[in-house]
C-alpha cells in the first residue's frame, strides 16, 4: 500500500486546539499523526528520530520559538514540509518565518480547515519523491 504522510506536531497550546488539531489530521485519509512534546530540543530531536514529511509546529514553543526549531532543521537531509501556526499572522512574522524555511505560516485559530486541505494536498503529492507546492 501507499506510505502514510507523518505529521509531527509540536504545540504548546491549550489541549483543546490540539485535540481538535488531532482529530483534524487523523480525518485526513493516509495521515499518521505523530504528537510530540512542546520544547525545543525535543522537537528538534523527534524530527531526527521520526524523520516526518510533515513538521507542525507552534510559532511560540515552551522554551523558545519554532524558528529555533528550524534552524536545526536546515542541516537535515531530509527536510520535512514545515507548518507554522500562529495566533495572528502578522506579516512581518510571516516573511521572517518564510525566510527561515517555514512552507505554510496558518492562524491557527482561523485557518483550521485550510491545514486539512494543505495535507490532502501532501498526500495527493505523495508520488513525488518531494513535496512541492
Amino acid at each position: 500500500g501507499r506510505q502514510k504522510v507523518k505529521v509531527l506536531l509540536a504545540m504548546d497550546d491549550s489541549k483543546g486546539v490540539l485535540d481538535r488539531l488531532s482529530q483534524l489530521i487523523k480525518a485526513v485519509p493516509g495521515v499518521d499523526p505523530m504528537i510530540t512534546p512542546i520544547i525545543v530540543q525535543e522537537t528538534i530531536h523527534s524530527a531526527r528520530l521520526l524523520q516526518p514529511d510533515v513538521l507542525m509546529m507552534d510559532l511560540y514553543l515552551q522554551d523558545g520559538t519554532a524558528m529555533d526549531v528550524m534552524e536545526e532543521i536546515r542541516s537535515f537531509k531530509r527536510r520535512p514540509v514545515l507548518m507554522i501556526l500562529a495566533e495572528q499572522p502578522y506579516e512581518d512574522i510571516e516573511a521572517r518565518l518564510k525566510m527561515a524555511g517555514a512552507d505554510f505560516v496558518l492562524n491557527k485559530s482561523l485557518e483550521f480547515e485550510l491545514i486539512a486541505k494543505i495535507l490532502s494536498g501532501l498526500m495527493q503529492n505523495q508520488e513525488s519523491e518531494r513535496f512541492t507546492h
